[in-house]
């Protein structure tokens, strides 16, 4: 069974009736993840790790827990499982890390496609070590990232490249496993940014091939954090900046101080609801209802979606543009009628201009996920259409 009509009444807070298609930037939570970090902030096990309490120990246990679950969601080994309060600053952690052991001459491989946040803390991180960032360009007409454009630009002294899982911006979904290949066969490692792939495919990190792979549990209905897996034995060779009393070895060299414990008992809550939901039944709500919004706006005179012009190899996100208005003039008319959409470039920085959009007033973003249906498509379209 596919259909997810009545999921809406596990998200209490739609409970306003608003459409929320601000989704990419940030989802509702689910009922679970809700009641699980409410839970844990009454059981009284508040504590830290490694105590020789109760308390303490069930901290051990469900940092524990919530990695074998992250393991099960992800395809990947739960030893590699980092958490943080958000992937930006998992990345910074991450590149900082990675910065200590480049030098000139050492190459890294980003795309313009791609979140900021899997590019800027990349160039601060050569910037202090003389290495090179080299861009890989994105198809203007399409949105998407060829493979070759990332793979003529790897070489022998490419030591890392960084590509996103799917545009934040525009949907679309790179070839990350045929890039992994070509990265490891120079000897180069790879990260994935896998923020906007979570919530709309079913991953599998160990297909991928990748080393690095980032997703932030708020953008898939869990607590605002992030997390990141880092292929265990890379992980323990990262010249981690840490305080002396942080572990030698493992994910805790690079989570700075105490994790949120209700945070990860909310990110269990949220990746379980994905397994028990199931990816494939949530590809196909999603599929549909992207379908009804993406040929509606299609068929709107005065209307441009940018990028492609079909769902093939995409999340269910695009942008568009109305003739005559600004992103900003949209989004508000929208919010008028309780629509919510995003404007602007949503950091995907360098993406603006090569799909002919003002490097800061972008588009409007409109994203699909698991708790939209067709009215909500049917009064975006009817408050674009009245514009």
């Amino acid at each position: 069974m596919t259909d997810l009509s009545d999921i809406r009444r596990r998200f209490p807070g739609l409970a306003d009736g608003w459409s929320r298609f601000d989704g990419p930037a940030g989802t509702q939570p689910v009922d679970v993840s809700i009641d699980a970090v409410a839970e844990w902030q009454r059981s009284g096990n508040n504590a830290n790790s490694h105590g020789a309490f109760p308390a303490a120990e069930a901290c051990d246990a469900l940092t524990a827990r919530v990695s074998a679950t992250m393991g099960e969601l992800l395809g990947a080994d739960p030893g590699g499982m980092v958490f943080g309060p958000s992937t930006t600053a998992n990345m910074m952690a991450l590149t900082r890390a990675i910065g200590s052991d480049l030098g000139p001459g050492d190459e890294i491989v980003c795309t313009a496609l791609d979140h900021d946040s899997n590019v800027t803390p990349w160039v601060l991180a050569a910037g202090d070590s003389g290495a090179t960032v080299r861009m890989a360009g994105m198809d203007p007409e399409s949105g998407r990232l060829p493979v070759d454009a990332v793979v003529d630009l790897i070489g022998p002294r490419t030591r890392w490249v960084a590509v996103t899982g799917s545009s934040n911006a525009v949907g679309t979904i790179p070839d990350t496993t045929a890039i992994a290949g070509a990265a490891h066969a120079v000897g180069a490692r790879v990260v994935v940014d896998g923020v906007h792939l979570t919530p709309h495919r079913r991953v599998d990190i160990g297909a991928i091939g990748c080393d690095v792979f980032t997703t932030s549990s708020y953008k898939w209905y869990g607590p605002h954090a992030g997390i990141m897996w880092v292929e265990p034995t890379l992980l323990d060779s990262l010249h981690a900046y840490r305080v002396r009393p942080s572990p030698a070895t493992g994910p805790g060299r690079l989570q700075y101080g105490t994790p949120s414990w209700e945070a990860l008992a909310g990110i269990d809550a949220a990746a379980g609801f994905l397994l028990e939901t199931g990816m494939e039944r949530i590809i196909a709500h999603e599929a549909a209802t992207f379908d009804r919004l993406l040929t509606g706006l299609l068929d709107l005179p005065g209307v441009r979606v940018v990028g492609p012009r079909d769902a093939a190899n995409r999340a269910p996100t695009l942008m568009f543009l109305v003739e005559g208005r600004s992103p900003l003039e949209v989004a508000r008319e929208l919010a008028v009628a309780e629509v919510a959409v995003w404007d602007g470039h949503n950091y995907a920085v360098e993406a603006m201009v090569p799909l002919g959009l003002d490097a800061e007033e972008g588009a409007v973003r409109a994203g699909v996920c698991v708790y939209m249906g067709d009215d909500d498509v049917d009064r975006l379209l009817a408050a674009v259409a009245a514009l």
